[in-house]
């Protein structure tokens, strides 16, 4: 899946809304989504992060997001760092200052012992850096991994032996004895942190192994929550290294340590099967075959009413379902018009690989309502003597302007009919002298028009004889 096309798309990866006005698109509910498992696709992400597809790696996420939005967002985050990390890393051969002062814990990553079980020159440089590490921050803890047993002993059983021969006390140091190899380590580790009040931890090793053991951990901090369905929000902070190579961290990982470091993380992410597939069988290029729309919140709109996004969806739906993925601001869309009453259609188009799929969907627009305000000269009537000014205002929403008529009615009897100029102005009219003594009834109504319902307003006078 190498389609140019697909780099040029705008993404969005979880759920996006058109954000530029004018681009509107009421549309039908859909529930296009990719019909590939997530443990395939998560292998395609793995696949394409390999290769260097972003645009592609993408697609995948984004097929992901429709199946479980939270894990498409702890992949993209783990992607995004592993792809940094790729490029380039820090290497601290000190202990670094601002670590936390509570919560955090030094991991040091095992390595082979001798044949007589005994700890080598490797294991022991890091193990110096543990105790510089233990000594600056009291109040921390060490986590030391490793399984692979010689003579019958294992790694983390010396680590830890060697630890409490130089007065670490044995409530700081957490062993983890059943790893044979930086996946395990990687995926027994985080399974005790998580299990403890940690909130944060460092690296350490051998700068030759720190990229692979970082990207490897942070596998298994996503590990961790898929398998337990809650986010934890523990961080991988500032390392401690040997630098055994001199350019560790400063150049780009090669090609083929990228790619062992991916078959280790299919491995942390118990997805090394469909992972093993999708190397044995690349995806080929997505072709667009359509688009599935949600529709926004609102549908039926007013004269002179801007659209609203809110809740609208647009999907790109390729291999007839095989992926999909929201394209909501890569979308086309055009044809919403709220001048006129009545039922219309929109269309929405999104392009892609040269392919363009379009979709058109029914709105309706209703007349805005009118409102009436007025007001009177006087309402202490006598009779015969008082005549009575009512000015009537007519306002209309969406900035539209007032037409059509309003009428004066008295007792029911039509007084006066005037057209309005445009112009939003107030209309007057003045009632005649009423001879009879009593309640009487003043209405104004306006009309209403093309774009306006019309208004009513109403009430009884007393006149005074």
């Amino acid at each position: 899946m190498h389609s140019r096309g697909i780099r040029r798309a705008l993404v969005a990866l979880l759920a996006g809304v058109v954000a530029a006005a004018g681009l509107l698109v009421p549309a039908t509910p859909s529930r296009a989504a990719s019909s590939v498992s997530a443990d395939i696709l998560k292998g395609q992400a793995i696949y394409f992060l390999r290769t260097g597809d972003a645009a592609q790696r993408e697609v995948v996420l984004g097929s992901l997001a429709l199946k479980s939005p939270w894990q498409a967002t702890l992949w993209t985050d783990f992607l995004n760092s592993w792809e940094t990390i790729n490029k380039s890393m820090a290497m601290n051969s000190s202990v670094p200052k601002g670590l936390p002062s509570k919560g955090h814990v030094f991991v040091v990553l095992g390595s082979a012992l001798s044949k007589s079980g005994k700890m080598t020159t490797k294991l022991e440089r890091r193990m110096k850096l543990a105790l510089k590490a233990l000594s600056k921050y009291p109040s921390s803890k060490v986590l030391v991994t490793g399984g692979a047993a010689r003579n019958g002993h294992t790694e983390g059983e010396v680590m830890q032996k060697w630890l409490l021969a130089r007065g670490v006390a044995k409530s700081r140091i957490i062993v983890e004895k059943k790893a044979a190899s930086t996946v395990g380590n990687a995926t027994n580790s985080m399974a005790i942190l998580a299990a403890s009040p940690a909130t944060s931890y460092s690296l350490i090793s051998d700068s030759s192994h720190l990229r692979r053991a970082s990207i490897l951990f942070r596998a298994a901090t996503v590990r961790v929550q898929e398998v337990s369905g809650q986010p934890w929000t523990i961080r991988q902070l500032a390392n401690v290294a040997y630098l055994d190579m001199k350019t560790a961290g400063r150049v780009p990982l090669s090609a083929s340590s990228v790619a062992y470091t991916a078959s280790n993380v299919a491995s942390v992410l118990k997805i090394a099967a469909p992972y093993k597939a999708v190397l044995a069988k690349p995806p080929s290029d997505p072709v667009l075959t359509s688009i599935a729309l949600t529709a926004p919140k609102k549908v039926t709109y007013s004269v002179g009413e801007r659209f609203s996004t809110s809740g609208m969806v647009v999907k790109a739906v390729y291999d007839k379902g095989a992926y999909a993925r929201v394209v909501t601001s890569g979308a086309t869309l055009s044809g919403f018009d709220s001048g006129t009453v009545g039922t219309s259609e929109v269309r929405a188009a999104y392009s892609e690989g040269g392919v363009t799929k379009a979709a058109t969907i029914p709105y309706t627009v209703v007349k805005a309502t009118g409102s009436l305000s007025w007001s009177f000269s006087t309402k202490k009537v006598t009779r015969s003597r008082t005549k009575v000014t009512v000015k009537a205002t007519v306002t209309a929403p969406n900035g539209l302007v007032p037409t059509g008529k309003v009428r004066y009615y008295l007792d029911g009897k039509l007084l006066r009919s005037i057209t309005l100029d445009g112009d939003a102005s107030p209309v007057r009219f003045t009632y005649p002298k009423i001879a009879k003594p009593g309640r009487h009834a003043f209405v104004v109504k306006y009309l209403g028009s093309d774009q306006l319902t019309g208004a009513r307003k109403a009430v009884t006078l007393s006149v005074k004889a």
